[in-house]
């Protein structure tokens, strides 16, 4: 099997596990996605909704089928912070990729947001990005962040760099260090990327779960040992960590290893006992809300699953999407991107083809393989245009099919606008889905004031936006009466409008 065959195949297969898992991430059993969906077991994607924003200045983001959430936005935001030989760039990663993630996130997770922000400050940098903060009158602290928010965007680090486990290893320290402090966050995506450069190189009819793991697992506290500290980034950071502390983070990280290798020891055994999916996630821990998102559980669930069903792709993903109650989007996505690298993307059955961007998913796997043959020349950034900006609005005065500029993803067309009043009264959002010149798409979200005069403006701005799509797309004489009827009526709701232009998108 040709070597680009596995790397779409990972990329593409981790974005679908996290498209279907996204839709299921919330819910807490089979008779609520019976009751939104019909059906016992998502297993395809499917048009849904969800409520962003909080109690005061929320909206509906009404998420197309296929759409993935923050797992695959971070993945994409590292694959083009790396440069040529494998390096990441973790200057321009920290500084322009994730707090400009912060516009088009996508169900990102408290932690990864708030560090997102955090590093905006002048005095941080990718290795000093320490904080805490305070939800409901607990204080959160960095250094305890061990959630899976760094494993999940890792994945190219390992496609990047193949066959180097000193350079896998650093680099993705480096990158975890970013967003999250504790090393069950760090040592999860390290071992993700471990387990990913093990499977590559890998025929499907020749792999055994048993020697897979027995490898993976081999010499696990020598392979994890922090040998690149001397390096004057991380010196600084521990020093930073360790400074006022009870604890060392050398000796947590070493009691935190111990941890991986008994996760890793749980796989095995109940694989041999053949015990069930839920059972085995129950003991990895992947159900109790304190390590339900760990970056050890669930990169263990699903280095299960991967290994337990490494035969059945399509099983695997589907057992991570319906364990409710679990991380399934990113357990689906850390499967997808193993058995991806195994089978390669031919074993991607048809109903999973349309997940978001797929021709995007294979030009950044095309460049990481580059990269890993040391071929590759250009970076995957889009130097900025002349277009406007989106990535901070002043003000309320775009349309449809207006060329723009989202740094750090260079120009696009705005697809669509919607404005959603806030349950707060006199605020809205608006909301603008752009598709990127590079082949992403993106939803930009941003809170404004309604002012005097405004609903009105914006009404006739969606009219505009409505004829505008008719163009494209009724035929001579029905554009005629469509816009005859407009001309007459003075009042037209703004949910009128929204049906009326999602019907005529639909039938372009």
């Amino acid at each position: 099997m040709k070597a680009e065959t596995k790397y779409k195949g990972s990329v593409r297969f981790s974005a679908i596990g996290d498209a279907l898992g996204w839709v299921t991430e919330f819910e807490k059993s089979p008779n609520s996605i019976h009751a939104k969906f019909g059906v016992e077991r998502v297993e395809q994607f499917v048009d849904w909704k969800k409520n962003v924003g909080g109690r005061f200045y929320g909206f509906v983001d009404h998420i197309k089928a296929g759409s993935y959430s923050d797992d695959t936005q971070l993945m994409l935001a590292v694959a083009r912070s790396i440069r040529k030989g494998g390096s990441v760039d973790h200057e321009y990663f920290s500084k322009v990729e994730l707090p400009n993630w912060l516009h088009y996130a996508r169900g990102g997770g408290r932690t990864v947001k708030i560090a997102a922000e955090k590093i905006a400050r002048k005095s941080a940098t990718w290795y000093s990005n320490f904080f805490t903060f305070k939800v409901s009158g607990e204080t959160y602290d960095y250094k305890r962040s061990g959630a899976n928010g760094a494993a999940m965007r890792v994945l190219p680090i390992a496609l990047a760099n193949l066959g180097n486990i000193e350079k896998i290893k650093e680099e993705t320290f480096c990158n975890s260090i970013i967003t999250h402090g504790h090393p069950r966050a760090i040592l999860g995506a390290i071992l993700y990327g471990f387990a990913i450069n093990q499977i590559l190189v890998y025929r499907p009819e020749n792999f055994g779960w048993e020697n897979f793991l027995t490898q993976l697992g081999q010499d696990l506290p020598s392979k994890l040992s922090l040998n690149y500290k001397a390096r004057p980034e991380i010196s600084d950071w521990l020093k930073e960590w360790n400074r006022n502390g009870a604890q060392q983070f050398e000796d947590l990280y070493d009691d935190t290893l111990l941890e991986c290798q008994s996760q890793l020891r749980v796989v095995f055994q109940s694989i041999k006992q053949n015990l069930s999916v839920r059972e085995t996630l129950t003991k990895i821990g992947c159900f109790d809300p304190a390590t339900k998102g760990s970056g050890i559980a669930t990169v263990a669930a699903g280095i299960y699953l991967a290994a337990r069903f490494n035969g059945k792709p399509q099983i695997a993903i589907v057992e991570a999407v319906n364990s409710l109650g679990s991380d399934t989007d990113s357990i689906a996505a850390f499967a997808g991107g193993l058995l991806g690298a195994l089978h390669g993307h031919n074993a991607i059955p048809e109903k999973w083809r349309s997940v978001q961007d797929l021709d995007y998913l294979d030009i950044v796997s095309e460049k990481l393989l580059a990269i890993s043959e040391d071929s590759s020349e250009a970076d995957l950034i889009y130097p900025k245009s002349d277009f406007r900006s989106v990535n901070e609005l002043p003000d309320d005065n775009l349309a449809i099919d207006q060329e723009v500029d989202f740094s750090p993803l260079g120009p696009g067309k705005i697809q669509f606008i919607d404005r959603q009043n806030t349950p707060t009264k006199g605020k809205y959002n608006l909301l603008l889905g752009i598709n990127l010149r590079s082949g992403q798409s993106i939803l930009v979200s941003k809170l404004f004031d309604e002012k005097p005069g405004s609903r009105q403006r914006h009404d006739e701005n969606r009219l505009s936006e409505l004829l505008a799509v008719a163009d494209n797309t009724l035929k001579p004489k029905s554009l005629k009466e469509f816009k005859s009827f407009f001309q007459k009526e003075k009042h037209i709701s703004e949910d009128l409008l929204k049906i009326l232009l999602r019907i005529l998108k639909n039938n372009e």
